[in-house]
């Protein structure tokens, strides 16, 4: 009620919403008549120097020499506008708390500053000139226990029966939490009655990549999931999430028939459109006749299957379709006139179709990454943003701290993600070349 709307840029949601489950897929989402928009704003130089000014109000902490160990990735407003004092403005995202409820959550403010001092930032905010603050912020330091003491269950190594999960593993954010619960909950329950562990690879699942990295590695940080810390990022959709893991959760008792049965319709479904889009095929002249996004070279051959063309970059399934249902007609086939891939696996089908190429050279380069992993680094290798700008500056820091000496050594670094380490590779892979080609010891990553 107080906020200032047109001083802020509204941010609607998708239309239509989808919803979060496949089982409600073809219904939609029941309340999507009833959506509200979440909005943006930013900061300003004056919030800034009251954050600046007010800096010695801040608590001290256990960790990090009194300044605390927060979140890397979902920092305080103090830490933004300390780390970035290049930046005249941050990114604040107003969230409605819900349908029966004036509040709205001011996402990107966190902090424990005196309540009068949050409300001057609060203020000090186009659009926000006249709200009132209900709960303030606040800091939450907590102990936490390290996660190598964990098995891939999270059952504690030392004392059985002892399930861990959310932050005491470590971790930040709802998310990581939930993952964690999901699986230290089945095993309690599992283990209670006497049945198998059940627990989730990295090629499987983030739940795999999270768990896997926090008993193998541990950390030094409140940890996040990130879809770059996966190897096999390209098969961990969202689309995709069923297919991968409901014949898992049914197998260890934790997924319902109802699922199951859901489950089988929409593998077949994802399998006949699959097959469809393999088997027919046309000539190369006739496909670029389809319009300039179906133009081809010579050297992609005389014929195209369908599956083929919808992994180019421009063309979408709904327009594979047509062409099919189109040479049905002109053929005489009802099966291809008839042809359709329904809305329940639209999204897979096109995203296999899409990711395939991607898919086969992701399985190549980790064959290439498990087979040189113990490959060794130039000790004078020099980690900086010119020599290296695809890599995160998260990397950068910790990669010049430990000084790993070998692709596996840099593997196990909390952080450093498989994207970087096949980056490596591959330059290691150069440097052999051109060392192997010039009288040159040194070259431009080197000092």
């Amino acid at each position: 009620r107080t906020t200032r709307e047109d001083a802020l840029e509204k941010q609607p949601g998708d239309t239509p919403p989808p919803p979060f489950s496949y089982l409600n897929i073809e219904r939609g989402v029941k309340m999507q008549d009833k959506l509200i928009d979440c909005a943006k704003t930013y900061t300003t130089a004056a919030t800034h120097k009251l954050v600046m000014d007010n800096q010695h109000q801040l608590p001290d902490y256990e960790g990090g020499d009194g300044a605390g160990v927060g979140p890397r990735y979902c920092p305080s407003l103090f830490k933004k506008v300390q780390r970035f004092p290049e930046r005249d403005r941050h990114i604040i995202w107003l969230e409605p708390e819900g349908l029966s409820t004036d509040l709205v959550y001011p996402n990107g403010l966190s902090g424990p500053f005196p309540v009068d001092i949050q409300l001057q930032i609060i203020r000090s905010i186009p659009g926000l000139e006249n709200c009132d603050i209900v709960k303030p912020a606040y800091d939450v330091e907590y102990d936490f226990v390290d996660p190598r003491s964990l098995k891939h269950t999270l059952e504690a190594k030392n004392v059985q029966g002892l399930y861990l999960a959310g932050q005491i593993c470590g971790t930040t954010g709802y998310e990581e939490a939930a993952a964690q619960g999901i699986i230290a909950g089945a095993n309690a329950g599992l283990a209670a009655v006497g049945l198998p562990a059940f627990t989730l690879n990295r090629d499987e699942a983030y739940i795999g990549v999270l768990i896997d990295d926090l008993v193998s590695r541990g950390t030094n940080e409140p940890y996040r999931m990130f879809t770059s810390r996966a190897e096999y990022r390209l098969s961990l959709r969202q689309d995709n999430a069923d297919v991968r893991l409901t014949q898992r959760g049914f197998e260890a008792g934790l997924v319902g028939v109802q699922r199951q049965i859901y489950l089988q319709d929409r593998v077949s479904q994802i399998d006949r459109s699959m097959q469809v889009l393999k088997d027919f095929s046309m000539p190369r002249t006739d496909w670029a006749k389809k319009g300039e996004a179906f133009q081809m070279s010579l050297r992609d051959g005389k014929h195209r299957t369908a599956l083929e063309v919808l992994s180019m970059p421009d063309i979408t399934l709904n327009e594979i379709v047509s062409i099919v249902n189109e040479k049905g007609a002109e053929l005489g086939d009802n099966d291809l006139t008839n042809f359709k891939v329904s809305s329940l696996v639209h999204e897979t089908v096109e995203a296999v179709s899409k990711y395939s190429n991607y898919l086969t050279r992701q399985e190549d380069e980790m064959a290439r990454w498990r087979k040189g992993s113990f490959a060794q680094l130039p000790a004078n290798i020099v980690y900086s943003r010119d020599n290296f700008p695809s890599f995160s500056s998260e990397e950068l820091e910790k990669l010049n701290k430990f000084r790993p000496e070998t692709l596996h050594a840099a593997s196990q670094i909390q952080g450093v993600t498989p994207h970087t380490i096949i980056f490596l590779q591959n330059y290691l892979t150069k440097r052999k070349h051109l060392l192997a080609n010039s009288n040159e010891t040194v070259d431009v990553f080197e000092g």
